[in-house]
């Protein structure tokens, strides 16, 4: 078994931002060839027009799992993916501002939304690749926060508690479980998803249309980045199954960050990797061992 782990940064900027149709373009990174000198192309913010930013991603996780049950049984009898283990894969996303080009970029977010991170799911090739199962999934944040106590002045989320008890009371029954207790119990950073009255972030997974595999999406509020700050982290569990080939292929687990700022269009997102010519390189493949 083996820890991967990618990342990257790119200075990008963004035309029309607040409209639905916004136009972008990487000036530089840790994956491109820098254009001209040290700040050509770069602009100076216009409300509703352009900006310049930088961002940074990163991405690690086990790319030889050990614990990968076959869809059946050599006797054709279903798996009860009772000696399935489970694996975490974790992100992290942050934004910052560059010398000289300086603005409010936070507070120009829409109250509906202002950033969606995706985990791409994605067999490689599409029959024979590995089939991803999404157990578990968190957002977490460090306190105290700008107006959170510590976590030594505070009570443990009952959510969070809750989960961990859960899992721990069913890893007798099912191994997989016993791995996301001692995650769970010991992960006291899980931001929750709702505080008080406030929404902070949800889960939701769809298929992607282009390239015709899962996706899990964290939608997060932009309140979060102003009382946690503007690098977030967030980890996925997963479990592994693989088709009865004896040569079967991959799983390939991709970061696609994307920033909100078309308030009429909640679908309208802003994706700095899109542009990555001739690919995103925030990506691990997973392959049994």
């Amino acid at each position: 078994m083996a820890i991967q782990i990618k990342r990257m940064y790119l200075d990008f900027i963004t035309r029309d931002y607040g409209t639905n149709h916004p136009q972008l373009e990487i000036l530089s990174g840790s994956c491109t060839t820098p254009r001209g000198g040290a700040r050509a192309g770069y602009l100076a913010w216009a409300k509703g027009k352009e900006f310049t930013l930088r961002c940074y991603l990163s991405l690690q996780g086990e790319d030889r799992p050990m614990g990968v049950c076959k869809t059946q049984s050599p006797e054709g009898v279903p798996s009860n993916g009772a000696e399935q283990t489970v694996y975490r894969y974790d992100w992290a996303f942050g934004v910052t501002l560059i010398e000289e080009f300086h603005w409010n970029w936070r507070d120009e977010f829409p109250k509906n939304g202002a950033l969606a991170i995706h985990l791409i799911l994605q067999p490689v090739p599409f029959d024979d690749g590995l089939e991803a199962i999404p157990v578990a999934a968190v957002l977490s944040a460090l306190h105290p926060s700008k107006n959170t106590r510590s976590l030594m002045e505070q009570v443990m989320p009952a959510l969070l508690k809750g989960s961990a008890d859960i899992a721990q009371a069913g890893s007798h029954a099912l191994p997989p479980l016993d791995y996301l207790s001692r995650t769970l119990t010991l992960g006291s950073n899980v931001l929750e998803s709702v505080s008080g009255n406030q929404k902070n972030w949800f889960l939701y997974q769809f298929l992607d249309g282009d390239l015709k595999c899962p996706v899990v999406e964290w939608r997060i509020y932009k309140e979060v980045l102003i009382e946690y700050g503007p690098l977030i982290r967030g980890s996925l569990f997963l479990a592994f199954q693989k088709p009865m080939q004896p040569n079967g292929g991959k799983l390939r687990i991709q970061l696609r960050p994307q920033l909100h700022y078309c308030e009429s269009d909640e679908l309208c997102y802003i994706i700095p990797t899109n542009e990555i010519k001739p690919e995103n390189p925030v990506f691990i493949d997973v392959c049994p061992a």
